[in-house]
């Protein structure tokens, strides 16, 4: 082959892994064991050119070769590791020619030159307490074609949506896996193969939408997600547009079990320093917090785990920048269970709307990938996942939902209202509890998935977010982005710290307060569905300004006391989740007395303006007859 007299090799430095570019060369370096037989694939226009690794280049399980004489541009190449043909899996690139959900056995590795134009150097992170986040699925975002972007399923195609989000109010978008994946999966049948040949041909057809899989090229943008054949420089320039657009881009990942600390924490840094992302859920097993959230380069990167203790890591001490949050289902299963109405769940209702540790944040939301969307939650009391091929066996068994009275969709009125009132209530949950809120694709107008709780094999319609939905449900649209304002004009709602629910600056009421059917009292028997929270905005820096927060989860209407001396604070409602038909006080009615009505399963959140001085001796009287926390 004419392409072998010009190569030269020699052992490499062991630096980096993968590849690293040199003035005359390249440096392969891959992790083999210590009697595998490893050889260097270059792919060339005369052929496939294969160079053995030097045993002069191994230290431990680590080969090294630098190679010079390379001049094919671009750089295609793989391994072959004991005579199977392997991708690098420190590789920056993959070139494939195939299409989302195709099998692609052409696959190769490339070398990528780095040369973005970014603009966001001005671009500074937004805390934890501040941010609205999006969770997306890049392909099912727009793919479909009510979506009506250019570019569908693509980078470019959340990039084009960039309005639509910053309309909404979402501060930051959380990309579900949009690295390389083997979408194709190996079939999971029992027992041994081909005793099950029907199920095995179903099962190999089956596409990994989603990604969470250990069979993954972690520092790879997704060329499947890409408009264009330069997959890294579209993700760049999407991040880019986010930045410009005054948003973050954060993404996941799954790590499996067998994933080296050290190789997690390379993916995450690489990908901080590559592409400016600005923070990253990390999944899967074996997963080390202290050592990402020790990180000096991680530092200002936001950091999700599904369990966190920060008081632990930083020894009690808090950090300058709170970057590491809890993120699991505790509050999702909680909060279900208050939007139901259910019994004796007061106190877990006040512990999980309150929560903000010291050393870490808290991300909150009442639908993910798994599970019901915040739709089919109040649709659906049963999973409907016969699509999937496993006989309705697959997805989450308990979905803590109720269907308001019919199961699926239905044409009466009166449940059609009633669920657009609980979508109504459990965004209000969301947004109006401390800690960061999380908003799944297409909750916001109701996106259904036809109560199918675990679409990650459905690359079709009913994974694909339609858009028409907005149209549809633009009340609960209008709802949602009008309940986001609300949250980022009241810093009170979204404090850095937790509320302590007492008056420490002797502002004459506590920062935050629970109120029932008397004020400043609240019952906690199982049988109590309503209880009122009143937040002092002083202590945010509006002089004279609260809010009060009236939840009425019970099915019959409930009154709520409202604190201080009659008249001593003007209330106006601001937002309410009635519906029409019932709706008693309209939003911009003011509130004369000492209570109010809240209509059966209803949120209503009232601004106030003190119109006396409280600083009286009676009206601190009042006000000392006891907080219930």
């Amino acid at each position: 082959m004419r392409g072998e007299k010009r190569i030269e090799t020699a052992p490499g430095n062991m630096w980096t892994k993968g590849v690293e570019k040199q003035k005359d060369g390249f440096i392969f370096t891959l992790e083999a064991e210590k009697d595998a037989e490893a050889s260097l694939l270059l792919y060339t226009k005369e052929g496939v050119l294969e160079i053995p690794f030097l045993q002069e280049g191994r230290k431990g399980n680590l080969l090294s070769m630098a190679v010079k004489g390379i001049c094919e541009h671009p750089l295609k190449y793989n391994y072959k590791i004991n005579g199977e043909v392997v991708q690098d899996d420190y590789a920056k690139i993959l070139y494939h020619t195939a299409s989302f959900g195709e099998k692609d056995e052409n696959i190769c590795c490339g070398y990528l030159e780095n040369k973005f134009s970014w603009s966001d150097g001005a671009f500074t992170p937004i805390e934890l307490c501040n941010s609205v986040l999006y969770k997306l699925q890049v392909r099912s975002f727009t793919k479909s074609k009510t979506s009506k972007v250019r570019h569908k399923g693509t980078f470019q195609g959340v990039q084009e949506k960039l309005e639509y989000l910053k309309d909404l109010g979402i501060t930051g978008v959380l990309l579900m896996p949009a690295y390389e994946y083997r979408e194709i999966q190996k079939p999971r049948i029992r027992g041994k193969a081909g005793e099950h040949p029907a199920e095995e041909a179903a099962a190999d057809k089956r596409v990994n939408c989603w990604g969470y899989t250990e069979d993954a090229c972690y520092f790879a943008p997704k060329a499947a997600f890409c408009a264009t054949q330069n997959p890294a420089k579209e993700f760049a320039d999407m991040v880019n547009a986010f930045h410009e657009a005054g948003l973050e881009c954060m993404m996941e990942f799954y790590f499996g079990k067998h994933t080296a600390l050290t190789k997690m924490l390379d993916v995450l840094r690489y990908w901080k320093i590559t592409y400016h992302i600005d923070g990253f859920h990390i999944m899967g097993e074996g997963i080390s917090q202290e050592l990402f959230m020790k990180d000096p380069l991680l530092a200002d990167c936001k950091l999700f785990f599904h369990d966190i203790d920060g008081s632990c890591v930083f020894h009690g001490k808090v950090p300058k920048f709170k970057n590491a949050a809890e993120y699991n289902e505790g509050f999702l299963y909680s909060m279900r269970h208050v939007l139901k109405g259910d019994e004796n769940m007061t106190e877990e209702f006040m512990f999980r709307q309150k929560r903000n540790p010291l050393c870490n944040g808290v991300i909150n939301y009442m639908a993910d990938q798994d599970g019901f969307t915040v739709m089919d939650m109040v649709s659906y009391e049963e999973r409907h996942n016969e699509a999937n091929g496993e006989g309705n066996q697959d997805g989450i068994s308990y979905n803590c939902s109720w269907n308001c009275g019919a199961e699926g969709s239905t044409r009466k009125t009166s449940i059609k209202e009633l669920r657009l009132k609980q979508m109504k209530n459990a965004f209000s949950l969301l947004l109006f509890s401390q800690g960061t809120p999380l908003i799944f694709q297409g909750d916001e107008w109701g996106n259904t998935q036809k109560g199918n709780n675990n679409v990650w094999c459905q690359d079709n319609e009913l994974s694909w977010i339609d858009w028409n939905g907005r149209k549809n449900q633009e009340k609960l649209w209008e709802f949602v982005k009008r309940a986001i304002q609300i949250r980022k004009e009241n810093p009170i709602l979204h404090w850095e710290k937790e509320l302590k629910g007492s008056d420490y600056q002797a502002l004459g009421y506590p920062d935050m307060s629970y109120h029932g059917k008397q004020a400043w009292y609240v019952e906690k028997d199982k049988d109590t569905r309503s209880l009122g929270i009143m937040y002092c905005n002083e202590y945010a820096g509006k002089a004279s300004e609260f809010l009060f927060l009236a939840f009425n989860f019970h099915w019959i209407e409930h009154e709520i006391a409202l604190p201080g001396a009659e008249n001593e604070i003007k209330w106006q409602v601001l937002l309410s989740t009635e519906t029409e038909k019932e709706e008693k006080i309209s939003e911009g009615t003011e509130v004369t007395g000492k209570t109010i009505e809240v209509p059966p399963r209803t949120v209503m959140i009232l601004a106030g303006k003190q119109e006396q001085d409280v600083c009286g001796f009676g009206s601190i009287l009042k006000r000392l007859q006891g907080t219930s926390f």
